[in-house]
């Protein structure tokens, strides 16, 4: 092994041993070992809550748990965009990203070593992974900055791959933060990138995200047309890939929804649910049961909407997928409101409270 190799791996291990360890969570596992089912049976029946009560008050938590899920998921990200250890093969397995900030001054001596050693790909590697580190830790501004240090880096050693990776961390930086025009000039510079290099899986993927941000910008034409004319044919003919397909679906319905164009809407949720089935996804399926119930509340077809939702919560309770069910304990108390089912509302709505506090304790 080398002096640079041997170096680098001792400051890669102080890091790995003054960091906190947070391991990677997917959101619906993390939190699937929660004892809803018992909570449910203890929760008293003779809770008297208005309809407004009810409306108010669940609508608020699923924001927060949403919020919740989006900053878990936004995490996931950011960890998946750390490439030390490609920079750095001798150190696999010893760093694993999501440092706290009193080990910041080991990617310092990090960027000192990988300058005096002249090795601009480690350099850039280590700038990549300590905008992560920032980001994790809040400091968005400071993890800009280095992201753009390392692309200036990575576009003069033509590493191409290196800055896609940065351009996407950015990208989801700015969508998380909310501002999506600088959001779409990322992905734009992705999108070339992913042009050139023909790669029709990112390609993809690219198109999709791009869609995605327009939507939020209620650019719905232009989010319609990405998604029928470029990553639609992609996942289904090119890539014959049936969750990406199913992606657009729920992508093109969304828009239409947001639209009140609620015949369409309902026609892609169906189309979703059906390939769902077909995949035998059930987290797929709880998802298509869901919107579809959605836009039939939009429309007042209040009893079809229950069949959904009933139907999404046994396949979660089946399955243990926790947010979801916690999602659609409010929802049945909003669908029983509809119906003039007080009683079944309140039931729903006080379920939905206790698995809610539990939820947002667990994760925390």
């Amino acid at each position: 092994m080398s002096l640079r190799s041997v170096l680098f791996s001792l400051l890669l291990l102080s890091i790995s041993v003054n960091r906190g360890i947070a391991g990677t969570v997917r959101c619906d596992d993390r939190v699937s070992d929660l004892p809803y089912w018992s909570i449910i049976s203890k929760i008293s029946k003779s809770d008297s809550l208005n309809q407004e009560l009810t409306k108010q008050g669940s609508s608020s938590g699923i924001r927060a748990i949403k919020e919740h899920l989006n900053t878990l998921q936004f995490r996931e990200q950011l960890k998946a965009s750390d490439n030390i250890p490609y920079v750095f093969p001798t150190s696999a397995g010893v760093y694993n990203g999501s440092l706290k900030s009193d080990s910041l001054s080991a990617y310092d001596q990090l960027l000192f070593l990988s300058r005096n050693l002249g090795d601009r790909n480690a350099e850039a590697g280590v700038l990549n992974s300590y905008a992560v580190s920032h980001a994790l830790n809040g400091r968005m501004d400071d993890a800009v900055r280095l992201l753009n240090e390392a692309i200036v880096l990575n576009l003069e050693i033509k590493n191409k791959v290196a800055v896609r990776n940065n351009y996407l961390t950015l990208q989801r930086i700015n969508r998380y933060r909310g501002n999506l025009i600088e959001a779409l000039k990322y992905n734009e510079a992705i999108l070339m990138i992913d042009l050139n290099a023909k790669n029709n899986r990112f390609l993809a993927e690219t198109y999709m995200d791009h869609a995605e941000i327009l939507t939020s910008q209620k650019n719905f034409t232009e989010a319609e047309t990405l998604v029928l004319r470029k990553a639609l044919p992609l996942y289904y003919y090119g890539l014959k890939d049936k969750n990406g397909t199913i992606r657009c679906y729920d992508q093109l319905a969304d828009t239409y929804h947001q639209q009140k164009k609620f015949t369409q809407a309902k026609w892609f949720y169906i189309q979703s649910n059906m390939l769902a089935r077909k995949i035998n996804d059930p987290l797929e399926i709880v998802n298509s049961l869901i919107n579809l119930a959605h836009v039939k509340m939009s429309i007042g077809d209040y009893q079809l909407a229950l069949m959904d939702y009933k139907e999404a919560e046994q396949l979660s309770v089946k399955n243990r997928y926790t947010n979801k069910l916690i999602e659609l304990k409010s929802d049945l108390a909003d669908v029983y409101t509809k119906l003039g089912n007080s009683g079944a509302a309140s039931s729903a709505f006080s379920e939905f409270k206790v698995m809610k506090e539990t939820f947002l304790r667990t994760i925390q």
